[in-house]
């Protein structure tokens, strides 16, 4: 499953989540984080659950020619695209020749624009069958390199220690929705499938800074983003990111079920 944009207001654009030490380094004014989701753009059904968090959902989104929700169907970026977030992507994962996994595909572009700007051995999963449909058409014929498989976060087809970078835009956001225990289950199959030294670069603004920072667990991920103002090597900020930016470096501790 890949979300979709919600454009934020310039003055939640703005907004920035940093350390008061940052703020006088930066010369920034210290500003309250993003506001949640849920107050600018989530959708609830008739029983109250956000629709986010739902496979039917997705799957209307990605078969429906027009989208929903004013969100195209064909293809459409959640919180920002790779030209934002590119800059902390090659900090975070210099080697273009690294083994790549993007969480939640479904119609984001930005992972075309990753794997055209170096970043060609690929694998991409989604919830949603409809999801990769649209993500094949994305990528086209002539990027053979990609590999795109419909599975579920929480019980991933893939092998032990086979990853060494992973995206998650929103996806884990989505997973979240539906209950803490199904974000637990899934960064365990990250970390499960992520090598020694691999990382994880997470753009979300839906789960509590706690729940995300606890889910993976410091025995397996040492932090390197924590939802604080970061700048990447060429000035540019995570303000520019709709969200809020996290990441973790794998350590070598062996994971064990």
């Amino acid at each position: 499953m890949a979300t979709s944009t919600t454009h934020s207001t310039p003055l939640q654009h703005a907004f920035v989540n940093m350390a008061p030490h940052l703020a006088a380094a930066t010369g920034l004014s210290l500003q309250p984080p993003l506001p949640p989701l849920a107050a600018t753009g989530m959708h609830f059904d008739d029983q109250g659950k956000c629709v986010f968090g739902k496979k039917a959902y997705w799957d209307t989104m990605y078969s429906n020619e027009e989208g929903i929700d004013g969100r195209a169907s064909e293809k459409y970026s959640w919180y920002c695209t790779y030209d934002e977030f590119g800059p902390f992507w090659r900090m975070l994962v210099p080697d273009e020749h690294a083994r790549v996994m993007i969480a939640g595909i479904g119609n984001d572009p930005s992972p075309v624009a990753m794997y055209d700007d170096g970043y060609s051995d690929m694998l991409a999963f989604d919830y949603s069958d409809e999801g990769i449909v649209r993500a094949k058409q994305l990528f086209g014929p002539d990027r053979d390199n990609i590999r795109l498989i419909t599975a579920d976060a929480r019980d991933l087809p893939i092998e032990d220690a086979s990853i060494d970078a992973t995206l998650d835009k929103g996806t884990l956001d989505a997973i979240y929705i539906t209950g803490k225990t199904c974000l637990q289950d899934s960064t365990k199959e990250i970390t499960r499938v992520t090598a020694p030294g691999g990382v994880i670069m997470c753009i979300s603004r839906v789960i509590e800074p706690a729940d995300l920072m606890g889910a993976f667990e410091n025995k397996h991920w040492d932090i390197i983003h924590e939802g604080i103002l970061a700048f990447a090597p060429d000035g540019e900020a995570t303000i520019d990111l709709g969200a809020e930016l996290y990441s973790w470096k794998r350590t070598r501790a062996a994971y064990v079920k």
